[in-house]
Parts: structure tokens; sequence; C-alpha cells
């Protein structure tokens, strides 16, 4: 019996969809399902954009990676790193850096935002870094960054934070309403809150950056045993990042989107100098790992944490990952 053209057309509609079907359920043994990666920030800031927009672009997806982004503040994420239950922390090295002169197998692979994204904003009547004699001066916590980035640029004006009373009073949004509350005479802080303190009168005494000092910036780390067992997967990520990287410069409306989104910002203004100082000048075109910068950041500790002492800047680090992805992007 002869089937009629309506009929043909059911029969192969049906085929194709078993055969969808079929592909759909093999997919994953044939193909390989997507690589898991526990990738932890240590904070919540615009520094983070390259990692939001690896996401949001579909860079992870691209390079068959399952990416699980967690935030967890401070010190507990490199507790998480040494334990396992996180792979790669993205995070300013000074905690990693610790752990590793305690003992840590862990190990440095890339950076990014390597420059001083700080400003030191005063109360109105305080017009010079050298008015803060005597007054209170807002950080997160003692001998955390920001206490290490007032006390650089304390000492290139001819003093020390003993110059000043220091007060630990918690991250950004803390110092921005300890100083509008009167807490604090000054405090350091981003250029995103350093605007909205201009806003309300304050005034900014100091852009860290000017000073020029050497700087690693936002480090990727992880466990040296993972690395070994996982290099392609870190191959892969560093790849997702840098390709983040490129986007964040070449799509500005698409990076102040994911920025006010994951920031919670609704002022334009705002949305804006986080995108200004997240991109151009102050984002590399490539991961990197300044050595320089290590090397001042081991300095830093030496005070507060002896055996830092000890440190090399070229054995907390492993240049291979950078160098696979260079030569890959050389190739092309």
């Amino acid at each position: 019996m002869k089937m009629n053209q309506k009929s043909r057309r059911s029969v192969v509609c049906m085929g194709l969809l078993a055969v969808f079907f079929a592909i759909a359920a093999l997919a994953p043994s044939v193909l390989g399902a997507a690589d898991k990666l526990r990738v932890s920030n240590c904070y919540i800031g615009g520094a983070i954009l390259p990692l939001w927009m690896a996401k949001d672009a579909g860079f992870y997806g691209r390079e068959g990676l399952d990416v699980e982004q967690i935030w967890i503040q401070g010190n507990p994420a490199t507790a998480a790193l040494i334990a396992g239950e996180i792979d790669l922390l993205y995070c300013i090295p000074h905690n990693t850096i610790s752990a590793i002169a305690g003992g840590a197998d862990l190990v440095f692979v890339a950076s990014i935002y390597n420059c001083m994204q700080y400003r030191i904003v005063a109360a109105p009547g305080i017009d010079k870094i050298e008015q803060l004699r005597g007054k209170v001066v807002g950080v997160a916590r003692l001998h955390d960054v920001a206490h290490f980035y007032l006390r650089l640029a304390l000492k290139r004006f001819g003093m020390s934070d003993r110059d000043v009373q220091m007060a630990a009073v918690g991250g950004q949004n803390d110092r921005v309403l300890a100083l509008k509350n009167g807490r604090v005479a000054a405090t350091i802080v981003n250029p995103a809150n350093a605007l909205v303190l201009e806003t309300w009168g304050f005034k900014t005494i100091l852009d860290i950056d000017s000073l020029n000092f050497p700087v690693i910036g936002n480090a990727l780390a992880t466990r040296r045993a993972l690395l070994k067992e996982r290099r392609s997967v870190v191959v892969r990520f560093v790849r997702a990042l840098a390709a983040s990287m490129r986007k964040i410069q070449d799509d500005p409306d698409l990076s102040k989107k994911v920025l006010a989104r994951n920031l919670r910002l609704q002022d334009k203004a705002i949305i804006e100098e986080n995108y200004r100082f997240n991109s151009g000048k102050n984002l590399e075109s490539f991961p990197t790992l300044p050595l320089d910068g290590l090397r001042y950041a081991i300095d830093s500790l030496a005070s507060t944490v002896p055996s830092a002492k000890n440190l090399k800047p070229e054995g907390l680090v492993d240049l291979t990952i950078l160098a696979t992805r260079r030569r890959r992007r050389r190739d092309r």
C-alpha cells in the first residue's frame, strides 16, 4: 500500500526526532561532559568582571567547562583552596603568599588588573595626605591589602602608619559609611566608591596608582597537585579568561550590564566609573604574572609573616600555563 505525501512526511519527522533524541542521550558519553571547576573570588567588586563576563558570554562553555563561581570572603577562601573545597582562587595574592610561607603547596598561574585601584578619600578640610597625622584612617582589616597600600602611600610622603590611627572598619561599603558618619577622617576605597563619596562632599587626596608601585593584582592560584592532574583544564580556564578580557574591551555596553547586575548598581555615573577603571589601560590585553609585583607583595608581608622573607617570586609561580596559551594564540 502506498503512503500519501503527508504520511511520508510524518514518518520522516518521527525518524529525525528519534535520531535527535538518540544523539542527545549519547552526547555526554560520546562527546564528554563539561569539566567542572569550582572557582572562588574572595571579595565582591568590579575587578571580578572578567569572571562574570566569561560566564555570561559563554566562554567557559566554549572551552568545555562547567564553572561554579563561589564567593568566599577573605582568609577562608585560601583555607578552602588548601582543603580542596575549591579548585581555583581569584584574589589579591597576600593571603595565598602567607599560606605558602606556612607550607601550603599552592602556586600562582596568572594575574590581571596589575595596578593599584585605590584612592584615599578624606573629610572636608583635609586636602593633602600630610594632614592625616594624628587622624583616624579606616581600612578593612589591619595588615590586609588596603592597609598595605596605605602604608606604602604614607611612606612615599615621609610618614608611617604610626603617624595615623588605623581603624579596622570592614569592607568597601563599611568604609564608605565610616567616613560618611564621621567615624574616620579618611579611608581607602576603589574609584567607584571614591566617586560616591565625592558627590557627598568628601575629597580624593591621593590616587595611589599615580605612585607607580610595582603591583601584582588579582592573582589566580591553585594547588600544585591539581595543576599536575588537570593541567589542560586550567589552560582552558585561562583561555576563557583571556577571551573575557577582550570582550570587556570590545563590548562596553554588555560589560556595564554585567557590572550593574552583579554589583546591584543603578546610578549610571557609578556604573560608568566601574567600567572605566576595570577596562582600558587598567586591564591588560592578556593575563600576566609580574614577578616584580609579586616580590613587592612578599616584602610587604615580611613584618607580619617572618617566614615570607625566605620566599622567592620565581618559586611561587608556574609560568607554563601562560606560555602554553601564548603559543596557541600565536599559532592562530
